[in-house]
């Protein structure tokens, strides 16, 4: 696909002329025009004017073939295809011998390149070369038309003179006729007084319409065997056109190669030939690039980057440059064919790259690798084509490769940064591509918190743990607000012992990790050991071996707890741990939590001090360091603890 793109003339000859189904009109008006002129006087010559990948490559070669296969033209006719790269053309002299060379070598002409080669060293060497080649028009009784593609590069070789010549030749002796290419607006025949000012006919190949792009579409469908989702597409969806021809530029290469994305199922075929062709365009944008004055090539690569359409003043702070710079480079990279105007209702229009083949290259090459918006260009193309349920199948079909490592690091790369935009999508869908992702890819991944809960809730009615805690870790609680809400959560679901010691148990086997994902496994766990702590020592803190080995859990864990901002609930249940085991008389073990916290708060503080008195039993030890405002706190905690008591008694005398 990637080598046909770039050289069409290496495609099947029938093959061709069947797929050509675009731009058939501006085929049939020129090749009318071929027809009707005898070149008995010489004839309007062309120049196909249009950006790269628009056409202009195929048409002249579909004229080349009509001119083959029309019997009447034939006769007479000889089409001389020139493609870009026309190295062993210098100067004019050698565009007459690459004439003669062609004749020889596919219409039996002798002697015309031996004839020529006596005159080399001459000073006459291009006038006696022609004259020697139309001597031998003349005895074949034939006529030459001559198709060049990127006509600039070979002007670009010939001096003003040879220039001038040229136009001589071609306005005045009727045995060629010249039907050329370029991709840029060439100055040779824009201004006045150059010497190609007003020579050519000059016919645009404009961006496709939309009932351009059906017919291309249509072709292309067959060629896939995508009819039925084409027509699909076509009756119910046509706005879809519009925006893939609006993504595309109207560019038929550039429609092409996204076609081609959008019917890969298998992930990979299409984006290695897309990378393939990035690769074979690489020299000559890079060229392109290299180019450009320095203020012009920092205002193209923020234009590519952005690649939507930006204004003068996002642009200017974007590249840290004066507006009114801004605006004359603007004009001139217009001028040159590289940026593109779009006019709005106010004055502030916006711009963008021109070629968008080239903004897609531009991105893929250039852009950062954790960059998602080097993707961009694909997210809008499947926006465009791809309902919600095919962008959860892709993704799903993405992740089921990517697991048995049938994906490359491109494919992973590419397709993976584009999915992360799709945020309207399945929970489950979308958390099934976060666990399949590298880091700086998942990272752009979020879930609301309706999302997050039904997934959690999802996962525990399957008595699913493993994916309860995958999920559950996947989150990053930071915030005070959202570890209220979580550790409620845990709360309030892992109320059963067996429940809690599954969930442990799977936090367990992930307890080792390190780097993504360590510190919301650590949370977790800590979260799950409280809530497990809490209620077994609510239920058998007479036991001292289990008290024993609840606190010792705790001492290992609690310094990860973040103790300077705990939650309401966090805190609660911490005291409830701490009164739990002074109830059951187990000073020393709650002691021991207490030194495991690497700072106490004032509250956490009067809790210690509770704790040491009831250690020593001695009031006097214990108030001795502190303030009376602890004291009060102390006694008051005291007072509270034996009410509780008490009344628990008589509850139970009752």
């Amino acid at each position: 696909m990637s080598i046909l793109l770039y050289n069409p003339d290496r495609k099947n000859k029938t093959d061709f002329i069947a797929e050509f189904v675009i731009r058939t009109k501006i085929f049939e008006e020129i090749l009318a025009d071929i027809k009707s002129g005898k070149m008995i006087t010489p004839e309007q010559h062309y120049l196909l004017f249009g950006q790269r990948g628009a056409g202009k490559t195929t048409m002249l070669l579909r004229l080349k073939y009509a001119v083959e296969d029309d019997p009447k033209l034939s006769k007479w006719l000889i089409p001389v295809v020139f493609s870009e790269e026309q190295y062993n053309i210098g100067e004019l002299g050698n565009l007459w011998e690459r004439v003669a060379e062609h004749l020889e070598d596919y219409y039996g002409f002798d002697g015309v390149t031996k004839e020529i080669e006596q005159y080399i060293e001459k000073d006459n060497y291009e006038e006696a070369s022609l004259k020697i080649l139309i001597k031998h028009l003349d005895q074949y009784k034939k006529k030459m038309i001559l198709f060049v593609d990127n006509i600039g590069q070979l002007l670009a070789k010939f001096s003003e003179l040879e220039v001038r010549r040229l136009r001589e030749v071609l306005q005045t002796l009727p045995y060629f006729r010249l039907i050329a290419g370029s991709p840029v607006a060439l100055e040779s025949i824009l201004e006045y007084q150059q010497p190609l000012y007003e020579f050519f006919k000059v016919i645009q190949l404009k961006g496709l319409t939309d009932e351009e792009s059906i017919v291309l579409l249509r072709k292309l469908a067959v060629l896939h065997h995508e009819e039925d989702k084409i027509e699909r597409i076509i009756a119910k969806s046509p706005s879809r056109i519009t925006t893939l021809r609006t993504l595309s530029g109207g560019v038929p290469r550039t429609m092409v190669l996204l076609f081609q994305v959008f019917v890969d199922s298998e992930y990979g075929n299409a984006l290695s030939d897309l990378e393939k062709v990035l690769d074979a365009v690489t020299p000559l944008y890079k060229h392109r690039m290299d180019d450009l004055p320095p203020q012009q090539q920092k205002i193209v690569d923020a234009v590519a980057l952005h690649w939507e359409a930006i204004s003068v003043k996002d642009l200017s702070k974007q590249v840290r440059l004066d507006s009114k710079l801004v605006s004359a480079q603007l004009r001139q990279l217009e001028k040159n064919q590289v940026i593109e105007k779009r006019v709005t209702k106010t004055k502030n229009h916006i711009y963008l790259l021109q070629e968008r083949f080239f903004n897609i290259w531009y991105l893929m090459r250039y852009g950062r690798k954790q960059d998602r918006n080097k993707v961009i260009w694909l997210v809008k193309f499947l926006e465009a084509w791809c309902d919600k349920q095919e962008i959860e199948q892709r993704i799903k079909d993405y992740v089921e490769k990517a697991k048995e490592g049938l994906l490359d690091n491109n494919v992973l790369d590419v397709y993976g940064h584009a999915y992360t935009f799709f945020e309207d999508i399945n929970p489950e869908t979308k958390f099934l591509l976060k666990e399949s992702t590298p880091h700086y890819i998942s990272s752009n991944i979020y879930f609301t918190e309706t999302d997050f809960y039904s997934l959690l809730n999802k996962a525990l009615h399957r008595k699913d743990y493993d994916a309860f805690v995958r999920i559950a870790v996947s989150k990053n609680i930071s915030q005070n607000e959202e570890r209220y809400k979580f550790y409620e959560y845990i709360r309030t679901h892992l109320y059963d012992m067996e429940l809690c010691m599954a969930i442990r148990a799977g936090i367990g086997n992930r307890i080792g990790l390190t780097g993504r994902g360590e510190h919301q496994v650590a949370y977790l766990y800590i979260v799950t050991m409280f809530i497990w702590s809490r209620e077994l020592l609510y239920r058998d803190h007479e036991v001292p071996d289990i008290a024993a080995s609840v606190v010792k859990l705790l001492v290992q864990w609690l310094p990860r707890f973040n103790f300077d901002r705990l939650t309401i609930n966090e805190e609660s249940d911490f005291y409830g741990i701490i009164l739990t085991l002074l109830k059951a008389e187990y000073y020393q073990l709650a002691l021991k939590i207490f030194s495991s916290i690497p700072f106490l708060c004032k509250d956490q503080r009067i809790m210690y001090l509770l704790t040491k008195y009831m250690a020593s039993g001695k009031a006097e030890d214990t108030f001795l360091s502190v303030g009376s405002e602890y004291r009060e706190a102390i006694l008051m905690c005291l007072k509270r603890m034996s009410e509780v008591n008490l009344k628990l008694a008589r509850n139970r005398k009752k």
